[in-house]
């Protein structure tokens, strides 16, 4: 039995990457009656839970990551939403190699259902209570890596991961990169983006933009200003927990485009 749910989990696998983004449905992904069965008898097996899919998949990935400096991807994505405030999202951390781009696998993933109403609150629940503390478990994914071997860990958030309590509870040996959310206070009383404005301009790169809806394939030619600074710690009250540190010292980095290309105004009729 245990050796044909593994195949039948091997075959789940096999249709997902085949079939990629192109839409997913059980008879899609089983490609005939047959397979469309397969998948159906190993969903509907009592062991296999999302759980246990994404803790099979996370040991798979700790057994590739030796020796090597990671980028542990953190973000959120919607499965469900009924319109009414009642949605399913998931959140995973995917572990890339920094050198080479390799795509390695899971090292982190949670299912979370969200109702209304609960954002009125979010100032006054504990840190642990809130969705939000859902990125430092993915940071703590990170540094599940290190224990498995590898040399470096770069944990990666957008703006929805900056969060103070983000910067003072991360993982020894974890290093964050998280893109500014919000103008924050610094130690001196001096805000965030108008400090990393003034900055000193540590070097520059070039970087490929992919086409996008609107935008063409092209070069970008960035400069980046960068210097050390020390956040403060946020005034609402649940901030205020004893081991949350006053001030965190960060360094900030801005990537600026020197010249960028002028947009033409669109021309009447063009809409």
């Amino acid at each position: 039995m245990a050796t044909n749910v593994a195949k039948r989990g091997v075959f789940l696998l096999d249709r997902l990457c085949a079939v990629g983004t192109s839409g997913i449905s059980i008879r899609r992904l089983g490609g005939n009656r047959a397979g469309e069965l397969r998948i159906t008898r190993f969903l509907r097996c009592p062991g296999i839970t999302p759980g246990e899919m994404f803790a099979t998949a996370t040991r798979h990935t700790a057994t590739l990551v030796k020796n090597r400096h990671l980028l542990a991807i953190q973000d959120t994505t919607t499965l469900r939403d009924d319109g009414d405030r009642q949605s399913t999202v998931l959140h995973p951390t995917i572990a890339v190699g920094a050198e080479d781009g390799a795509l390695l696998g899971l090292a982190h993933a949670e299912v979370l259902r969200r109702s209304g109403g609960a954002k009125a609150k979010r100032k006054r629940r504990a840190f642990e209570e809130k969705e939000s503390h859902r990125w430092l478990r993915g940071a703590e994914a990170g540094a599940s890596l290190l224990e498995g071997g590898a040399r470096e860990v770069t944990v990666i958030a957008d703006r929805e991961g900056d969060i103070y309590e983000e910067f003072a509870l991360r993982p020894a040996g974890v290093e964050l990169l998280i893109r500014a959310g919000q103008d924050r206070c610094l130690a001196d009383g001096v805000l965030l983006f108008a400090t990393a404005a003034a900055a000193p301009v540590l070097g520059a790169i070039t970087v490929e933009l992919p086409a996008a809806p609107g935008r063409r394939k092209r070069e970008a030619r960035l400069t980046l200003p960068t210097r050390a600074i020390e956040i403060a710690r946020p005034n609402r009250p649940m901030a205020q927990r004893p081991g949350l540190p006053k001030s965190i010292e960060l360094t900030v980095i801005e990537a600026r485009e020197t010249t960028p290309p002028t947009v033409p105004r669109p021309r009447i009729g063009d809409c």
